[in-house]
């Protein structure tokens, strides 16, 4: 056979790229070939509507939200939810404070919060029970449950001030506005880090009455981007801090990423979660502020002990997120679900969510307390146990080690000296207690004092 003119003319160069192909693959088969961008990590969300309503929506309270929508779509939903746990978009027109936002999508919002209203999952009978925070929620109240609102579900680019979702977060059984989340949000913007804006609110459904609670702007592609130069990944509440390998779509139920998608990938969390994993003692020792911000995660610990929070990354619920800073190439633990702070208000038990994790985090017997005390550093079993979520990995080692523990111990003695005996905590808890009657909430006096307690047990060293 007769080899082509354009082959024979360009034989030596062909036979160059042949020889530099084959000593790549002999050389280099059997390394890991990461990904590498040099572009900059911005979302492919981009805003180009954004509808400017009336006031600053979160600006505290005194705000109403009227939601509508067709009652059939709304059925099949719950039932979608009830056989088989997927939370499916409807369309739905919102109404906020005078402004109307037409075809907005509207989704069940919450894992644990919401085992009450999906029972039994089977699809038959549904057994009502009390959920976390000790609500029993229904399909015929829709203006108690927690929900996602999304702008730019339908329409694409749309935001409303410059927020593409929004979270109307459940009550408790002690205040419609979830007095104890919005504490703890409070207070966590007041330690200095990163958190959801929040305000109070009058919902209504579909013309019904309207009922006080509490709405957050949701952490999402313009919320990420307005941290800074860095992607953010939200854990899943059926993931793990388990190192699975190199293969990305083994995360893809652990870790969510928020923003910069094209940019960047789970990389750098696949690298934080070998290095936990794989690292001995004195390397993780010596090594894990290169991957993690050490003085801000023990502040991170700190705080959701001294706010008695079991649901934290180690809980059961496998609530927080991760920042990566591109500038720094290392990590921020960042918290998110709230209402479970302070113990829940008393209607669960377990230790707190710096050291307790996911053990003992069974509803108390009818009339009993949350037990007092904290249980030493490392305690419970990090992974949340069989069928939960669970980060604690990261945590278990960080304070396993005796300098990284008396990072901790300062962060604790600091936040309590700020926080609590400094009386910012009662301060706040007044403000959002004026704030919620605003809105209607009958219970917050009620919910105030029991806090208030709370605060004032609050150990000034950790145990």
């Amino acid at each position: 056979m007769a080899v082509p003119v354009r082959v024979r003319r360009h034989w030596r160069t062909a036979a160059a790229v042949c020889a530099a192909l084959l000593a790549l693959v002999v050389f280099f088969g059997d390394a890991r070939i990461r990904p590498y961008t040099t572009s900059d990590p911005v979302s492919e969300e981009a805003v180009t509507q954004d509808i400017e309503g009336e006031g600053d929506l979160f600006d505290g309270g005194g705000h109403t939200i009227e939601v509508s929508y067709d009652p059939s779509q709304y059925a099949d939903m719950i039932d979608t939810f009830r056989t088989s746990g997927e939370k499916e978009y409807i369309k739905a027109d919102v109404v906020i404070d005078g402004t109307a936002v037409e075809d907005v999508g509207l989704r069940l919002k919450g894992n644990s919060t919401l085992s009450s209203l999906r029972g039994g999952g089977q699809g038959g009978t549904v057994q009502q029970g009390r959920g976390p925070g000790g609500v029993s929620l229904s399909e015929d109240e829709p203006e108690a449950l927690p929900w996602l609102v999304s702008f730019d579900e339908y329409v694409e680019g749309r935001a409303y001030q410059g927020s593409t979702e929004i979270a109307l977060r459940p009550a408790t059984s002690t205040s419609d506005t979830a007095l104890n989340e919005a504490l703890a949000l409070g207070l966590t913007e007041a330690a200095g880090q990163t958190t959801q804006d929040l305000s109070f609110t009058a919902l209504s459904v579909n013309g019904g009455d309207a009922e006080p609670r509490i709405v957050l702007d949701a952490p999402d592609a313009p919320w990420a981007d307005g941290l800074g130069d860095g992607v953010l990944y939200k854990a899943r509440a059926e993931g793990s801090f388990d190192y699975l390998g190199d293969d990305p779509t083994d995360y893809e139920d652990a870790f969510k990423q928020i923003n910069a998608e094209g940019a960047y990938d789970l990389q750098p969390v696949m690298d934080l979660l070998e290095f936990v994993d794989e690292a001995g003692d004195e390397e993780f020792a010596s090594e894990l502020d290169e991957h993690v911000d050490v003085e801000s995660f023990a502040s991170y610990l700190a705080l959701q002990d001294l706010m008695s929070n079991g649901d934290a990354m180690d809980g059961p619920g496998n609530n927080y997120y991760l920042w990566y800073d591109a500038g720094e190439d290392r990590f921020t633990v960042l918290s998110w679900d709230l209402n479970m702070a302070f113990g829940g208000m008393g209607m669960m038990g377990g230790g707190p969510g710096g050291r307790g994790g996911a053990e003992g985090m069974q509803p108390p017997e009818e009339g009993m307390q949350a037990p007092e005390g904290r249980e030493p550093p490392g305690g419970g079993d990090g992974g949340g146990g069989p069928g939960m979520g669970g980060s604690g990995a990261l945590k278990e080692r960080f304070l396993e080690n005796d300098e990284f523990a008396q990072l901790y111990e300062e962060a604790y003695a600091d936040l309590y000296e700020s926080l609590v005996q400094s009386g910012t905590a009662a301060d706040l808890l007044d403000s959002e207690v004026a704030q919620a009657q605003a809105v209607g909430d009958e219970e917050a006096a009620s919910a105030q004092e029991a806090l208030a307690e709370q605060i004032a047990s609050i150990p000034e060293e950790s145990a």
